[in-house]
């Protein structure tokens, strides 16, 4: 009996054991793979504006990046859509206002998009993407370099960009130097950044925001420093903030950059920080201008702005040599006529050379349509001359304006004659479109008007056949729509034109005017 027990059991404990050996376990599944899933979105509209330097494209590109910050990584589309020319777009590494390195290359995906596939980051790439220390930049065919441009930053962060230059001085001066300004607002800290990037300025002692509206001089907000590594750069301190009264000050275009030098101690360039809803203009203003033009040894500095959303304008003249000046506005009317008024300006209680116009000066669309297009002056009448000593055309800085005499002293060979002529011409150089007018005395009997190619003492062939104005026998002008290129237009600029008026009695000419200041 205890034989077979012990049998049993042994049955028993070898079934067991084979039970073991056919139970295969199964691994518990892995975990599904965590997908992407964005914490932080932004959305970009690339420009010329943030290029550096700057450039005047007017096209425009739209990009998102995405981050994802728990699985460190990023992913980006761009549409170029409405960009000709396109070639390749990057992320770079560099701060607002500085070209840096390429980081990830955006490839082809679907028709005028490309991407950048799901990236993997390190911790030190995701701090400076939150910093705001990478931009993108698309390349064209025309801008290689990069013809538009986005930081990368949140919706919380104001980017504004401003060029530098000496017309925006007051008083103005002549220097060829210039620069760009690129600046920051962060509105969950109040932290401000920026940068001037400035060309021609490489003596430059100092430079600063200063309080001050446009044609005004004012108090320093911010010293800058000088970047360490551009010493043609000056940016921001570290850590610079501002509280929400001098956000609005700045915003309202209440603010500029000053960089001094010792030709120039108390400025040399000037920038107006202003957002995109602005327009400035800076223009002087001269007897030559005048219709006719008059001789005289005063002269102005104009600076006018306006606030595209509302039409606002803000416009400030300071003359010299017209203390006793009796009135001054603003006109409707182009290069070489004259035209009704359209604002009178205020003069100054503080200081007799200057005017202004009035507090919440408002126009329209229309009427700032005509002003951008070079449409409107300002006129300073003087007891002198009543109907005007001092005339300034508004314009942007994409127009070049030259005001000459004619006579027939600069005929070759001289002309002796009483007749004499204004003459004035209006290069747009966004298009080198041209807008010419000649006004003569003494030479209604005129047979006919050239522009001519040739320097002073020298004769030259027709370039343009002018128009004679069919209410004025005295009036000349470029037939509309008259364009030049852009090395014809170089010639103009160095004095390399002129134009000739001939008549019966001078079959060759018997005014001329070289087409230079």
């Amino acid at each position: 009996m205890k034989k077979f027990i012990v049998s049993a059991s042994f049955m028993l404990l070898m079934a067991c054991s084979d039970n073991d050996d056919n139970d295969t376990v199964t691994p518990p599944p892995p975990p599904p793979a965590q997908e992407f899933s964005a914490t932080k979105t932004f959305e970009l509209m690339l420009s010329g504006k943030q290029e550096v330097p700057m450039n005047t494209s007017m096209q425009t590109a739209s990009a998102t990046v995405e981050l994802d910050e728990n699985l460190m990584q990023l992913r980006a589309t761009l549409d170029y859509s409405n960009v000709e020319g396109f070639s390749a777009a990057h992320i770079h590494d560099g701060d607002l206002g500085a070209n840096g390195d390429v980081a990830f290359a955006f490839e082809a995906s679907d028709d005028n998009k490309v991407s950048i596939p799901i990236t993997d980051l390190s911790e030190d790439l995701i701090e400076d993407m939150l910093d705001g220390d990478w931009y993108i930049n698309l390349h064209t065919e025309a801008f290689p370099n990069g013809e538009l441009r986005a930081q990368i930053v949140p919706d919380t962060v104001s980017v504004i960009t401003f060029k530098l230059d000496g017309s925006q001085q007051v008083p103005m001066n002549e220097s060829s130097a210039m620069g760009y300004g690129y600046a920051s607002y962060d509105s969950t800290d109040g932290e401000l950044y920026l940068r001037a990037v400035t060309m021609g300025v490489d003596g430059a002692t100092a430079a600063h925001i200063h309080t001050g509206r446009i044609g005004m001089n004012g108090d320093v907000l911010v010293v800058l420093e000088q970047d360490d590594e551009v010493m043609t750069d000056w940016v921001t301190p570290d850590d610079t903030m501002i509280d929400e009264a001098t956000l609005n000050v700045l915003l309202s275009g209440g603010h500029y950059v000053n960089v001094h030098t010792p030709e120039l101690t108390n400025g040399e360039i000037r920038g107006q920080i202003l957002t995109d809803n602005y327009a400035v203009a800076t223009f002087d203003l001269s007897g030559k201008q005048e219709v006719p033009a008059v001789a005289t040894m005063a002269s102005g500095d104009g600076y006018a702005l306006v606030n595209t959303d509302n039409y606002e304008v803000e416009l400030r003249v300071v003359t010299s040599g017209v203390e006793d000046a009796t009135a001054a506005h603003i006109h409707t009317g182009r290069i070489g006529m004259n035209g009704d008024v359209l604002v009178g300006l205020e003069q100054s209680t503080d200081d007799m050379n200057v005017w202004m116009t009035p507090d919440n000066t408002m126009i329209n669309a229309e009427i700032f349509a005509v002003l951008a297009s070079g449409g409107h002056y300002v006129n300073v009448h003087t007891p002198a001359n009543a109907s005007g000593e001092l005339r300034g055309q508004i314009l942007t800085d994409n127009y070049t304006l030259v005001a000459f005499p004619l006579s027939g002293e600069q005929e070759v060979p001289a002309v002796t004659t009483t007749a004499t002529g204004s003459g004035y011409a209006l290069v747009n150089r966004n298009g080198f479109d041209l807008e010419l007018q000649v006004l003569t005395s003494g030479v209604a009997d005129a047979t006919a008007a050239h522009i001519h190619t040739g320097i002073a003492g020298e004769n030259g062939p027709v370039l343009l056949t002018l128009m004679q104005d069919s209410s004025d026998a005295n009036r000349w002008m470029a037939p509309a729509n008259a364009a030049l290129t852009a090395e014809i237009f170089a010639i103009l600029t160095g004095g390399g034109h002129y134009v000739n008026v001939h008549t019966p009695a001078n079959p060759s000419g018997e005014l001329r005017g070289q087409i230079v200041n």
